[in-house]
């Protein structure tokens, strides 16, 4: 290829990938502040700042500090509580200086950082341009769904660095190694995910140690001297944090002792039985790559590198049974496919063509790559209003619910959401504590908020009072917590209504106060909250509608799940709009067709109106 065609060709690449950067950087700062979680991260963040120590028991939840209710799982409060410190600190000292606008700043930064390590560490390996384009854009789709402001945004990008960082000594025996050491210390008291770094460096040692072991290793003395030493400091420092080895004895026993804590957290599901319940669509980009691994693995491996497939194997398992892990496999697995992949096609394409025509077709795909970055980068700034740096208060933060509440001066102790429990600890501590929060430190407390939110009965938790006296659950625990008021998302994660909602509607005990988009107040009908409830009080009718606009805004939304459908059927049943509930049910069926529940809730509607017009007209 002759020079103004390499110019030409270097021209076109770069091209496509500012295009594909900038459209990158437009996604990620388009993006609302959105996760719940945040916003407790920046009240401890805050706790720790002000108070100048590291809690030692829950500041928050005023349930957590009952002597009835002792965490049964101290070394787990306390890693939750301290482990997070740096980070916490970052998070709030930015947001209290720049508001959200310098959150949202940080996130896209970090992801950005991200996503060009991921595309460096390709290029490193002379991977050609449209597949290293490819893989760095996989790599994408997957941090579109972990853009929640959260510690774990260290770990992502620490994921990539640490990998690099190795593969930098590996290839070029580069000294930047030293810096895995002040890396790891870091990053052990930034999150807890640092026992990640330990697993990729670890995975490292073994695969050299093998090749040691049977002379295959390209290393001198000197270098594998260097290399364990390094690693094994790196290892070390990082145990230098608030929580020590907890943190590595809390990771190990999660699906163990600690599988209790985590069940029903949507990041511990499979992602393959979160497509099979029809909860969320099947994550594509992840799948490619867990197929293509035993692709790579069957054509390449005598030649695959052995601490790369040690990696891929220690992050393939997890993330298959936990929807969490499937970002650290993205990652890894895009950088080390994707150079066996290209590896794969040039030598599939070299001994079809000549160079001449192998040029031909790369520059053909760097074309493609270009058309295809432009189009991405036309469609994220056609209609962009500038960048709004907003809070996503209509689907995830209740800043109406919380306006209310303080505005009104709501007093006494309240029922929370379990997802709004961080942001009123933000926006409301110390003046008022909350029932629980995302980090539900305290299992019993946990147990009990799940029975109160589902409205169970005695009988549901204790089969042995079954045909005896079988008294709401639900209202025993409100009371023995003398519960003033409760404020709660009209559906939970997975767009069900929560049947708490409706037996507080259906109760003469309870008066609907407020209702936006997303939330609800009730307030305990008693003198206490008698001018609140005279000033306040709104019909039914405005709680289901508020249920009826996120039901209809998730189904259009997910068009995978039936459930924000039949939460819609649900409510207009219960608004004798009989003919609107049938047709939600039978959208709903249309996603899910073998569910029997709402076959049963179809036919007993269809019943019903087919008995109604039976029914002689009275004159």
């Amino acid at each position: 290829m002759n020079s103004d065609n390499s110019a030409f060709l270097k021209i076109l690449k770069l091209s496509a990938i500012i295009f594909l950067f900038l459209s990158f950087a437009l996604n990620y700062l388009s993006t609302p502040l959105w996760d719940s979680d945040f916003w407790w991260h920046i009240a401890n963040g805050r706790y720790i700042v002000t108070s100048g120590t590291l809690p030692e028991k829950d500041p928050f939840c005023f349930t957590s500090i009952l002597e009835e209710n002792k965490n049964p799982f101290p070394e787990w409060e306390n890693f939750i509580l301290k482990q997070y410190w740096l980070s916490q600190i970052i998070f709030y000292l930015i947001y209290n200086s720049s508001g959200t606008a310098g959150i949202i700043i940080l996130r896209s930064l970090l992801l950005l950082i991200l996503l060009i390590i991921v595309f460096w560490q390709l290029k490193r390996w002379s991977v050609s341009f449209p597949i290293a384009f490819l893989f760095t854009f996989i790599v994408f789709i997957a941090t579109i769904k972990t853009t929640g402001e959260r510690p774990v945004l260290f770990t992502i990008l620490f994921t990539a660095l640490i990998f690099f960082l190795l593969e930098d000594f590996r290839r070029n025996r580069k000294k930047r190694i030293v810096l895995l050491i002040p890396l790891m210390l870091f990053w052990c008291n930034l999150h807890g995910g640092f026992i990640i770094g330990i697993g990729i460096i670890t995975a490292f040692m073994f695969g050299e140690g093998i090749n040691f072991f049977l002379k295959k290793s390209d290393y001198t003395k000197q270098e594998i001297f260097i290399f364990y030493i390094v690693s094994i400091l790196s290892i070390a420092v990082s145990f230098i944090n608030p929580t020590g080895w907890d943190a590595l004895f809390i990771s190990i026993n999660i699906p163990f002792k600690y599988k209790i804590i985590h069940e029903n957290i949507q990041e511990y599901f499979s992602p393959f039985i979160f497509y099979k319940s029809k909860i969320y669509p099947l994550p594509y980009e992840y799948v490619i790559l867990v197929f293509l691994f035993p692709i790579i693995l069957f054509l390449r491996w005598k030649k695959i590198y052995l601490s790369h497939l040690i990696v891929l194997l220690i992050f393939l398992i997890p993330s298959i049974s936990a929807r969490r892990f499937m970002i650290y496999y993205v990652i890894l697995g895009s950088m080390i496919l994707g150079n066996e992949f290209d590896i794969l096609m040039k030598s599939l394409i070299k001994k079809r063509f000549s160079e001449f025509d192998y040029q031909k077709i790369i520059t053909i795909l760097s074309f493609v790559a270009l058309f295809s970055s432009v189009a991405f980068f036309a469609g994220n700034i056609y209609g962009h209003d500038g960048f709004q740096f907003e809070v996503a208060n209509n689907y995830s933060v209740p800043v109406g619910a919380v306006n209310f509440i303080e505005k009104n001066n709501l007093s006494g102790n309240m029922f929370n959401d379990y997802g709004y429990g961080g942001y009123i600890s933000w926006r409301l501590y110390p003046y008022k504590k909350t029932f629980i929060d995302t980090r539900a430190l305290n299992i019993s407390v946990k147990m009990e908020y799940g029975w109160i939110i589902n409205a169970l009965m005695m009988s549901d938790v204790d089969k042995s009072i079954e045909g005896k006296s079988n008294n709401p659950l639900w209202k025993v625990l409100i009371n023995h917590y003398d519960i003033n008021y409760i404020v709660l998302s009209v559906v939970n994660p997975i767009s069900q209504i929560y049947p708490l909602i409706f037996e507080l509607i259906e109760s003469d005990d309870w008066i609907p106060v407020y209702s936006d988009e997303m939330s609800v107040i009730f307030v305990k009908n008693n003198l206490r909250n008698n001018d609140i409830i005279k000033k306040n009080r709104i019909p039914t009718e405005e709680v289901y509608n508020t249920i009826i606009y996120q039901g209809a805004s998730r189904a259009l939304n997910n068009k995978t799940n039936p459930r924000s459908l039949i939460s819609l059927g649900d409510v207009f049943y219960r608004m004798h709009r009989s003919e609107d509930a049938l047709k939600a049910y039978k959208y709903a069926l249309e996603r899910m067709p073998d569910d029997k529940s709402i076959q049963r809730k179809i036919a007993q509607i269809e019943l019903e109106i087919k008995t109604k017009k039976e029914q002689p007209k009275s004159d």
